[in-house]
């Protein structure tokens, strides 16, 4: 027996013997054909040996190796092939780089719906990293779905970082032709949201589409001097290229090409190079001068009258670079001179702000640092320029600044101790509870950070990234009321300055206002929502069991439809049912056909609106809304509606409030006898003529005529209410009107550049086609055409590794990031 189990353990060594000899020779093997970057023999080498070793432990893992393997065929432009390997990636279970590859791949190969289908089950599945949501995103802007990312962005904004956002809005501005809106939002972008995106193209681009063509130029490098030692900014990127191309062939400006001063002898090169500065400073070029300047580098002394000015003339390029938003050009200049004694403070504070710019993360502790220092000797120098307060305030907002810069850098505890070095300092300081209350809103300690915050702006902190915890705090809590007064109170000190302006439309509402069933369906199926009245519009949709017909109308399962209807408002509160019942009689009455048992279902519904009505005023104003929708004789209308008014305050105002909610699911003339009464009595009531305005159509005199009446008075009065409705009529009237030229949805599928043409010219057909006489439109339709394509102007190249993109298209392709940059690093602070 002991012989035995001995022969046994004997053979189990050798095995593991074995075992380890193959795994060491293989692992050698391996690494040399990674090295060689044979990934396709390394996958078949793994295949050999796990069937003699199917247990063997190998680095890198498989699922790598097999990702490697498609970037590799992907560089070679073997889309279909890296396809199936990134394919593998994912079956192999290694998620994140590997979806982002394969809808590159599909993109590539025009395969956009199936791009966009799996990036979307991947981030509904959360298994799309932060960096990639971005990507997402793309797509859904590629296929023109701006509404979904509109609501992802507002619904889900935890899902993406704060550069990510920045952008998307400017594009979304872009879109709706903003251009100054969207070049706020990308001058908050301070890194590319992805490698190989460029922040500063979209900038350029956003002051071309606003004219500000001198702006771009500056930009560009366009306005260099024609002693271009600096390389111009235009030849740095591709994209920046296209745009200068661009810009030459709309304004006419050749941009100017470096010429190439060298020399063979160092001294005339140096006598030239000292020239072109005393020239390009009498000029008022200080910019240029500076960068010829240093390319001198210590030749300079060759020059004593040149070397006196090297402070002054750095220190002047560096703020001209600054008022070009020339960042790094202004660090070049700038960081130099913080090395010279005494230290500058103003000029070291001007540059924190640049290194911040610039993502110097490293080069930030170390300058505040350097002002510390600084402030902590001239205290104790000058103590009558630097009294107790003045002082504490100083310290503590500095090491405020050392935590932001910290936490930028990923380290944690050096950020919490400078920040408790802080309050040691000053602990009633506003930056002092402005970054504890980042903190408190980092734990989800909402209300503490909502009072800290409050407290911190409300003394003078201006740090963004507080305002910005201060506003999620409120959606966190979902008291929509008390962040929009948050806005009022303290956006202006934060550069946001529409909450006033801003229209707010329900989705529900938005969606059925189309008075499209294709609009509507694409509105609001296929995505994850928590709003009850678009799931109820989701159970429409699903329940539909025919084609949208002449009418625009469909078949509805009536059966399914309730069933489902039924087991959603069970699992909500009374007050959550009144908006979910308006929508499902209004979805009815716009979209079914009128078959047997349709009315009533709608008047069901319309029965339980009412019944809350006891517990709920509100449900009252939504079942008239419907009424007024839904019925076709005033007479129906006047008992329902008397009983209601003769219950309110402002009856006038109350009724103007049913037309104007009515008047966006359909052209609503059931009201115009009550508005009519109403306006006798009150003839200068500004809601009412609004109102009574919409029961017009919008292209007849009498509806201008009214609305104007009632906007002036509205403005004259000083009206916040009734000027609210104007803004939100003026909404839906541009909402409706870009709606009016667009294709029908279905063309927007498998969009391509082989039909773009047709949609065009389908699309000016309805936007002019009827403004003028057609023999001048048939000759003036290709060049509205192209100014139609001007807006997205074609920098494609056929030298360029990829295929021709639009402008929107070229910025939007990007490498994913590098494994260094998946490491989350943090920007900016405590966020």
């Amino acid at each position: 027996m002991a012989k035995h189990e001995s022969k046994q353990h004997s053979q189990k060594n050798v095995s593991n013997t074995d075992k380890k000899l193959a795994e060491n020779s293989f692992q050698v093997k391996l690494q040399e054909l990674l090295k060689q970057k044979k990934y396709r023999q390394a996958l078949e080498e793994i295949k050999k040996i796990q069937r003699s070793h199917p247990d063997i432990d190998f680095t890198p893992k498989e699922s790598e190796i097999w990702l490697l393997r498609g970037q590799q065929e992907f560089q070679k432009q073997d889309f279909k092939q890296a396809e199936k390997s990134f394919g593998r990636v994912l079956e192999l279970g290694l998620v994140g780089d590997a979806h982002y590859w394969q809808a590159k791949c599909l993109v590539e190969l025009n395969q956009l719906d199936v791009a966009l289908k799996l990036l979307r089950e991947a981030f509904e599945a959360d298994n799309l990293i932060k960096d990639y949501s971005i990507c997402y995103l793309k797509l859904l802007l590629l296929k023109g779905d701006t509404a979904t990312v509109e609501q992802l962005i507002n619904q889900q904004s935890k899902r993406f970082s704060a550069a990510q956002l920045h952008w998307v809005r400017g594009v979304i501005a872009l879109k709706k032709e903003q251009p100054e809106t969207a070049l706020t939002s990308f001058e908050k972008i301070k890194r590319p949201i992805t490698p190989g995106d460029l922040p500063s193209a979209w900038i350029v681009y956003s002051q071309q589409v606003s004219g500000n063509w001198n702006a771009a130029a500056n930009l560009l490098g366009l306005q260099s001097s024609q002693f271009a030692f600096a390389k111009p900014k235009y030849l740095e990127h591709p994209i920046l290229e296209r745009l200068a191309t661009s810009q030459q062939a709309k304004t006419g400006e050749p941009p100017l090409k470096p010429q190439n001063l060298a020399r063979e002898e160092q001294v005339i090169q140096d006598a030239i190079s000292a020239l072109t500065i005393v020239q390009l400073i009498n000029d008022g070029n200080h910019h240029d001068a500076a960068h010829v300047l240093l390319r001198m580098k210590g030749n300079v002394t060759r020059f004593p009258e040149l070397d006196s000015l090297r402070t002054s003339l750095l220190t002047l390029a560096g703020q001209q670079a600054f008022n070009q938003r020339q960042a790094e050009c202004v660090q070049l200049f700038w960081q130099p001179l913080l090395t010279e004694k005494p230290l500058n403070p103003q000029l070291a504070v001007n540059l924190l702000e640049v290194l911040d710019a610039n993502d110097c993360d490293e080069e930030r502790p170390r300058l505040l640092t350097r002002l510390l220092k600084w402030l902590e000797q001239e205290a104790k120098q000058k103590p009558q320029e630097w009294p107790s307060e003045r002082l504490k305030a100083t310290l503590a907002h500095l090491h405020c600044k050392m935590a932001d810069a910290y936490m930028a850098l990923g380290r944690d505890r050096a950020a919490l101790g400078s920040l408790q070095q802080a309050e040691r300092i000053y602990p009633t300081s506003p930056e002092v509870l402005g970054r504890k209350g980042l903190i408190e809103a980092m734990e989800e300690n909402y209300t503490e950070a909502i009072a800290l915050i409050t407290q911190a702006i409300e003394g003078g902190c201006r740090y963004e990234e507080i305002y910005g915890a201060l506003l999620t705090c409120w959606d966190e809590l979902g008291d929509k009321q008390a962040r929009n007064e948050a806005r009022r109170r303290f956006g202006k000190y934060f550069g946001d300055l529409t909450i006033e302006t801003e229209v707010e439309v329900l989705p529900w509402v938005d969606a059925l206002s189309t008075l499209n069933y294709g609009f509507f369906s694409r509105l609001v199926e296929g995505k994850e929502q928590k709003d009850p009245a678009i799931i109820a519009c989701q159970i429409f949709v699903n329940a539909v069991q025919s084609p949208v017909n002449s009418g625009g109308r469909v078949s509805l399962n009536q059966k399914a439809a309730t069933q489902a209807w039924v087991a959603h408002i069970q699992q909500l509160s009374s007050q959550e049912q009144i908006p979910v019942l308006q929508a499902i009689a209004l979805a009815i009455h716009l979209f079914a056909k009128r078959e047997k048992g349709i009315a009533a279902v709608i008047n069901q519904y319309l029965q339980k609106l009412f019944n809350l009505s006891a517990e709920h005023p509100e449900a009252r104003v939504g079942h008239l809304v419907v009424l007024a929708v839904k019925e076709g004789s005033p007479q129906k209308l006047e008992f329902p509606l008397r009983l209601y008014l003769d219950t309110m305050p402002q009856p006038g105002n109350a009724l103007a409030n049913i037309q104007l909610q009515a008047r966006r699911f359909g052209w609503i003339t059931t009201l115009i006898p009550a508005l009519d009464e109403a306006l006798r009595r009150e003839p200068q009531n500004p809601l009412l003529l609004l109102a009574r305005a919409t029961t017009y159509p919008v292209d007849k005199p009498k509806y201008e005529q009214l609305k104007q009446e009632g906007f002036e008075l509205a403005r004259r009065l000083q009206d916040a209410k009734a000027l609210q409705a104007f803004r939100e009529e003026a909404a839906y009237l541009a909402a409706q009107e870009t709606q009016s030229i667009m294709p029908d949805p279905e063309k927007f599928d498998n969009m391509n550049m082989s039909n773009i043409d047709d949609l065009l010219e389908g699309m000016i057909r309805k936007l002019f086609g009827s403004k003028m006489p057609k023999a001048e439109f048939e000759r003036m339709l290709p060049e509205l055409k192209q100014m139609m394509l001007n807006t997205m102007p074609d920098f494609s190249d056929d030298d360029d590794e990829e295929e021709e993109e639009s402008e929107l298209d070229f910025i939007f392709r990007s490498l994913p990031p590098n494994r260094k940059q998946q490491k989350g690093r943090r920007k900016g602070g405590f966020q």
